[in-house]
């Protein structure tokens, strides 16, 4: 399968058009289009080639980095060699910098040990020390290996004599279960507000998230995909091919699973 058979491949299990692509990417179609039919020439340059392949990539889910050394080993060595005979024309060995080049040069080493002193006498700002003990956790993920901020933290759930609340009947947050059956499916999960998870997902993977109030799911093949919310099976939110954008919130949650 080529680079552009895969991109073509993977945008139409999102079920997304070029138009939707170019909106997200800010990519023009022009060029969308030319990257799914492996007319490469077509883009302004190997390094713009480059980095519009990362960015469609990760818009598809797919490993960008992959994508580009396949490039370079089927298109860009030609253009590097054509390069290479340009380059003489275009610089020639004996011309001399000109007068103001020079003039940019002196006026760069000034302005770069002005930056060097600057940044060994300015101010140096250290942030305060409750800021710098932990790790910063997405959403989703617990961390179990926190410190207590002070003698009088205590664990979620329990007392300070050591017994635990009673918290039978209380859900707390939204946790979600996404098992892919009998073929792929690209999804997006956004938990609390935030992107955590956007790409093609393969058949017999499972995905698992946890939010605390909502969690925003959008399928590009709903008919491969079994979900799971709090426990409820809700089983294929539609049928093969389809595309499926749903919100599932603790509340909504409560509600369904008292029904």
């Amino acid at each position: 399968m080529s680079i552009g058979e895969e991109l073509r491949r993977a945008r139409e299990l999102m079920g997304a058009s070029l138009s939707d692509v170019e909106n997200e990417t800010k990519i023009r179609t022009k060029y969308l289009a030319a990257m799914e039919n492996d007319a490469f020439d077509v883009l302004p340059g190997k390094v713009y080639v480059k980095g519009f392949l990362r960015n469609y990539a990760r818009f598809l889910g797919l490993d960008g980095e992959a994508l580009v050394n396949l490039y370079e080993e089927q298109f860009a060595p030609r253009s590097v060699e054509e390069k290479e005979h340009e380059m003489p024309d275009q610089l020639p060995r004996n011309n001399k910098p000109p007068g103001w080049w020079k003039g940019l040069a002196a006026g760069a080493v000034v302005l770069l040990a002005f930056i060097t002193i600057y940044r060994v006498g300015g101010p140096v700002f250290n942030p305060p020390e409750d800021n710098i003990t932990g790790s910063g956790q997405p959403p989703g993920i617990s961390d179990t290996k926190g410190e207590p901020a002070n003698d009088h933290s205590q664990a979620p759930g329990s007392n300070e004599d050591g017994t635990e609340d009673d918290a039978t009947g209380e859900t707390q947050g939204v946790d979600m279960v996404l098992h892919v059956t009998g073929g792929e499916s690209w999804m997006q999960v956004v938990v609390d507000n935030e992107n955590v998870f956007e790409g093609l997902v393969g058949p017999n993977n499972v995905k698992e998230f946890a939010g605390r109030e909502k969690i925003w799911l959008k399928l590009g093949n709903a008919g491969v995909v079994k979900v799971r919310v709090n426990g409820k099976d809700y089983g294929f939110l539609d049928g093969p091919g389809q595309v499926v954008t749903r919100t599932f919130t603790e509340k909504d949650d409560q509600q369904t699973a008292g029904g």
